[in-house]
């Protein structure tokens, strides 16, 4: 067998989903650029401060954008749950999901800085691979985060839906990214550590679970990966 192991099978799904998520982002990132190059109206550049040309687009045609591909990446997400647990249709909805995903993060890196990209992406994968490590292998039993994670979350889903109406800028900001950043790192732990209790047990060996894991610690990389862009942006 090609995925002997639950873990085997969910890291097969979780790099598929990260790549089709890259692939998302760097066709609007490709877009944008090519339009800039042609000299199309709606995006300009300015140089950063750190010499990097950064993209500007247009806000009304970024917001038009960005709603738009939200809307479809939040029902994609909608036909991921109703359908998680019929293989192999919840696997072309998790690779719709993790597409659309993926644009919907370029618009938002195109209307920060694009240039960020790549840092925040290391940034990610480090954390991401201490704390897998650590809950997949650390003797610690981490369920005891589950409440605490579940309530902090709704807290920082709040103060998020609060941002869209009133802007926080400043201190207050890095703040609100940085605790988002605990959070993420928090539920990383969590998630790894539910394989590792899972990975030994046989009725749990199959491709519905590892996709259910799958998208816990997919949904914990791009979040990690959005804090971390809001902490070391300078919009």
């Amino acid at each position: 067998m090609l995925f002997p192991t639950l873990m085997s099978k969910t890291f097969f799904i979780l790099s598929l989903s990260l790549t089709l998520c890259y692939v998302g982002a760097q066709l609007v990132l490709s877009f944008f650029r090519k339009a800039h190059r042609e000299g199309k109206s709606f995006v300009t550049s300015k140089i950063n401060k750190y010499g990097q040309q950064d993209l500007i687009v247009e806000p009304k045609l970024i917001i038009k954008i960005f709603w738009a591909a939200l809307i479809i990446n939040i029902l994609c997400f909608i036909g991921l749950m109703f359908t998680r647990a019929s293989f192999p249709l919840n696997m072309l909805m998790m690779g719709l999901f993790t597409f659309t995903d993926g644009i919907t993060l370029g618009i938002v890196l195109i209307s920060i800085d694009e240039n960020l990209a790549i840092k925040v992406a290391w940034l990610t994968a480090i954390i991401t691979f201490f704390a897998g490590t650590i809950g997949l292998y650390s003797k610690i039993d981490f369920s005891f985060l589950g409440g605490l994670l579940f309530w902090a979350l709704i807290g920082l889903i709040i103060v998020t839906f609060f941002r869209i109406f009133v802007s926080i800028k400043g201190r207050a900001r890095k703040i609100i990214a940085f605790i988002g950043i605990l959070i993420f790192v928090g539920y990383l732990l969590y998630d790894f550590n539910k394989i590792k209790k899972l990975k030994n047990l046989a009725n749990f060996n199959n491709w519905n679970t590892a996709l259910d894991c799958s998208i816990d610690i997919y949904l914990d990389i791009i979040n990690l990966f959005l804090q971390l862009l809001d902490l070391l942006s300078e919009n």
